[in-house]
């Protein structure tokens, strides 16, 4: 178990026999021991200043222990005066969209309970900006303004509304990370020709499966703590390929936790995928033969300081190349579907999880249907997501080329063949 901040409640009965719980804010150790912390004094409306003696806060609390866990452990930050306006957008655009690192495949929230985590999050900002005697990084007018609001009875009141945008997914369980191959095959070659400082994270996840975070856990072949991969090779090529996902385990010499595994396991790649895995596998480590790493960690992904890339990083990374690069060149191109798909881009968000959805579609599209083997493809631990995909086969198939032996190599390899 790792570091997590957690909801404590405390209940007692008063000398009336009225039932009380308090609720406060609490720092779960790796150890099972809990450090109490003063986060609760700032969750509350700052504008009610009277209260009954029962009210114990509700889902509040919830709201600011997500945010704290997402801010420290995967932001990277070591107080809170650190927290930045970015993380903070990051942070409500990912809950949402229902992509933070402990979501599944079907976590849904409707635009209700966005809302109520936005304005929680903003008095929780606001009461603790205004409580600080040294004054935090973030401040007030770069988080929010407040506009003027008529209630249901005509009274004028002032609410907060947040500098940026925030967009959330809705309750529609339909598949919707989709990717056309051809829009595909340009971002892969993008990534391989510009960006191979991620292209160990994306190969993991298009070629095997992982979730963004689990990329992010996993190691060096020659890590000295333990392998993070086990190869068969037979006359150089490999037969079998499985990733070592067994244990969360530091990976940076500042602590920072790079993101969690959904389901430890031992994950092996498809035979589908394994000419494809080794082919950038072998692009990747080339890559970084000459690259700075953590040696006594031995990271597979690394940033630019040498230091494993966290999931928060990642996904900032990826979205800033489909905003700047990949959009553009889907808009010009001359094929009309990448149109489209550029067109739906401005207004659509991507993250790193379409390469595990796109993943999957190619699975599903294969022609494997047996629940059980593709949840071992995708280290679910239900069945609900694998359903999901088998149900919508046929849509599917209908937005997906279906990708035969002879072709499947030309989709993902032409920007290889493009280098030599």
């Amino acid at each position: 178990m790792s570091e997590r901040f957690a909801v404590y409640k405390h209940k007692f009965v008063t000398d009336d026999s009225q039932f009380i719980i308090r609720q406060f804010i609490v720092l779960k150790k790796e150890d099972g021991t809990i450090q109490f912390t003063n986060f609760h004094k700032y969750v509350k409306n700052p504008k009610r200043r009277v209260k009954k003696v029962s009210e114990n806060g509700n889902n509040r609390f919830y709201f600011v222990v997500k945010l704290l866990n997402y801010a420290y452990f995967y932001a990277g930050i070591n107080t809170l005066d650190e927290l930045t306006v970015e993380i903070v957008e990051s942070f409500l655009n990912e809950y949402g969209l229902c992509e933070l690192p402990d979501d599944d495949d079907f976590t849904t929230r409707s635009e209700s309970t966005v809302k109520m985590c936005v304005n929680t999050i903003l008095d929780f900002l606001e009461t603790y900006i205004n409580d600080k005697h040294e004054k935090p990084s973030i401040k007030e007018e770069d988080l929010f303004r407040k506009v003027n609001k008529r209630d249901k009875k005509g009274k004028v009141t002032q609410v907060k509304v947040p500098r940026f945008d925030v967009v959330y997914k809705g309750s529609d369980h339909k598949i919707y990370r989709d990717m056309p191959n051809k829009a595909f095959n340009m971002l892969l070659e993008n990534i391989i020709l510009n960006h191979k400082e991620i292209l160990g994270l994306v190969i993991l996840q298009a070629f095997a499966g992982l979730r963004p975070s689990e990329a992010c856990n996993v190691r060096r072949a020659d890590s000295p703590l333990g392998s993070g991969f086990l190869f068969e090779i037979t006359n150089g090529e490999f037969r079998n390929v499985k990733i070592d996902l067994l244990k969360e385990q530091n990976l940076r010499s500042d602590y920072v936790i790079v993101g969690n595994i959904k389901k430890e396991r031992i994950q092996a790649v498809p035979q589908i995928f394994l000419e494809s895995f080794q082919k950038l596998y072998n692009i990747y480590i080339e890559y970084m033969n000459d690259k700075p790493f953590e040696a006594a960690y031995g990271p597979f992904s690394v940033n630019k300081q040498g230091k494993a890339y966290t999931y928060a990083s990642y996904r900032v990374h990826f979205q800033n190349i489909i905003r700047d690069e990949m959009i553009p060149l889907y808009l010009d191109s001359n094929d009309p579907e990448l149109v489209t798909y550029g067109q739906i881009l401005t207004e659509k968000r991507l993250s790193p999880h379409i390469f595990r959805h796109w993943y999957t579609v190619q699975i599903i599209l294969s022609g494997e249907t047996n629940v059980g083997t593709i949840m071992s493809y995708r280290g679910d631990t239900s069945p609900e997501s694998s359903l999901t995909y088998l149900n919508n086969k046929s849509e599917l198939a209908k937005m997906y080329e279906h990708v035969n032996a002879e072709n499947f190599d030309y989709l993902k390899w032409a920007a290889i063949k493009k280098q030599s």
